[in-house]
């Protein structure tokens, strides 16, 4: 792994080749030492700047720039808040690296540009951020100025606690295929047939290990309902395939792939974040869909592998997170075994997936990446009430507010 300083060296050189202006060098300045009397915080820093501390955030601001310095009592590792905080951001990452002791980032957003530094200090964390409109702040003058720092006060994150879910209850198939924990209540319906275990209710549906074979043609004297077509993609399989196996599911549209060839040993393959609409209300759905061209089935038929889970847009996470539980604990057997655990240690490997979709994602953890990418966003009141009435977070700046 490089050193934080030629890390910022091959960020200055990436920046450059996008076209973007070349960072500020501290070197091109005088540097002064700004001090905050009354928390006795000093920090060096080009000359110029004003400081101000809000809301535990010591600010730095000259004409447009904004340089953010805050110190933070918490045990995460600077890469895991660094991810945190570049998801939180807007725009395109330019460059994302650290390792156990620093994390740099920069994030060009068009109408803004955000550089931060997060160095391992103890048991603390110390982030250094710059915004500007224009010319960014280099990432070694930040680092320079963080490492600069002394005295001053210290953010607390908030207690982890743990993720809302739905309860679950064990289950095993009738025919010994699989085994899983699945949502407990009488509102939820379980199947199970040959390793696949499926459910449904009004809160979320699942079906895991679903596997089908689509014949090119329809044998003598089939129902018009059988089922036939050409071999498709698994994204085109589950946009054009899958309605005609649940009539009740209309108008999927795959927003996103998570991850491409997710299960190498199928033609086509990937874990897809999608929208539907299932009885005419808006769904949203995370699966791993596979399909196996007909070249390995002597040309007659095509195979379809579909495992997810899907929830009503702008349900609760904590039926998203069950379900992703539930996802993680099913136990095929049989002939699906080998593939099927292949897909179920993906989604472990995947958890960022979940912190990036409303609906699968825990509150608590979307909370805390909100709070601090408000503050290095120049939002200083970053409280939003959404803990007082167990709601989602809102965009920085805003609250809810009580109606008659």
């Amino acid at each position: 792994m490089p050193g934080l300083a030629e890390v910022a060296a091959a960020l200055v050189l990436a920046v450059a080749a996008g076209g973007a202006a070349a960072p500020v060098d501290c070197g091109q300045f005088r540097v002064i030492t700004l001090r905050h009397a009354q928390t006795k915080f000093s920090i060096r820093a080009p000359e110029g700047f004003k400081l101000n501390l809000r809301n535990g955030v010591y600010v730095m601001r000259k004409r447009s720039v904004t340089v953010s310095y805050v110190r933070l009592d918490t045990r995460v590792s600077p890469a895991q808040l660094g991810v945190a905080l570049v998801q939180a951001l807007p725009g395109r990452v330019l460059v994302r690296a650290g390792d156990n002791r620093h994390f740099v980032a920069a994030v060009a957003g068009g109408s803004r540009n955000d550089h931060f530094v997060v160095e391992r200090a103890g048991s603390r964390l110390a982030v250094t951020a710059s915004t500007t409109p224009g010319v960014p702040v280099a990432l070694e003058t930040l680092r320079q100025m963080g490492l600069s720092a002394r005295g001053g006060v210290m953010l607390r994150a908030p207690r982890p606690r743990p993720q809302q879910t739905i309860p679950l209850r064990a289950y095993r198939a009738p025919d010994g295929g699989a085994t899983a924990l699945v949502p407990s209540g009488n509102d939820w319906n379980i199947q199970s047939s040959g390793g696949s275990i499926q459910g449904s209710g009004r809160r979320g549906a699942f079906l895991f290990g679903f596997s089908y074979n689509v014949p090119l043609s329809a044998p003598p004297n089939s129902p018009p309902s059988f089922i036939t077509g050409p071999y498709l993609s698994a994204v085109q399989a589950l946009e054009q395939l899958f309605p005609r196996l649940a009539p009740n599911v209309r108008n999927i549209r795959v927003r996103r792939v998570l991850r491409d060839a997710i299960l190498p040993s199928f033609t086509s393959s990937g874990m897809l974040l999608f929208d539907y609409r299932l009885n005419g209300r808006p769904w949203t759905g995370v699966a791993t869909v596979a399909t196996d061209h007909l070249s390995k089935f002597s040309n007659f038929l095509w195979n379809f592998y579909y495992s997810g889970i899907g929830v009503p847009a702008g349900s609760s996470p904590a039926v998203g997170v069950g379900l992703l539980r539930s996802w993680r604990s099913w136990d095929p057997s049989g002939a699906i075994a080998a593939r099927t655990r292949a897909a179920i240690a993906l989604i472990n490997e995947t958890n960022e997936i979940w912190q990036q979709t409303n609906e699968f994602r825990s509150r608590i953890a979307d909370q805390q990446s909100r709070d601090v990418g408000c503050l290095l966003s120049g939002y200083y009141i970053i409280e939003d009430n959404a803990r007082r009435y167990g709601l989602p977070p809102l965009d920085c700046g805003q609250i809810y507010t009580e109606r008659d």
